[in-house]
């Protein structure tokens, strides 16, 4: 099986990828997210789109920015459902479904 070349600079959702972070078990790889955090990230989280951004970057909905688990609470939704619905709907239609 061939390794997977991964340049620095490489785009995978909201994260850019910085260098490979060398470490035991799977590749890792150091990325700066659009927000400016840096997060170490597995490469094959990355490519899959299971992880596309540093997870504190929150999600902007009504003019304010909030993370995906403050939103569920401010809404009194469960943070499973609410990632679940917007699989497949707008924040504000996840938001306001009942």
């Amino acid at each position: 099986m061939r390794r997977t070349v991964v340049p620095a600079g490489s785009k995978y959702g909201n994260l850019t990828v910085v260098r490979e972070h060398y470490s035991t078990g799977k590749r890792k790889f150091l990325c700066k997210c659009s927000c400016g955090n840096e997060v170490e990230v597995r490469l094959d989280h990355m490519q899959s789109g299971h992880t596309s951004s540093c997870g504190s970057c929150g999600i902007e909905h009504a003019g304010k920015k909030m993370s995906l688990k403050q939103w569920a609470f401010a809404y009194g939704i469960k943070e499973s459902t609410l990632r679940a619905r917007l699989k497949t709907m707008s924040m504000q239609e996840a938001l306001e479904r009942r």
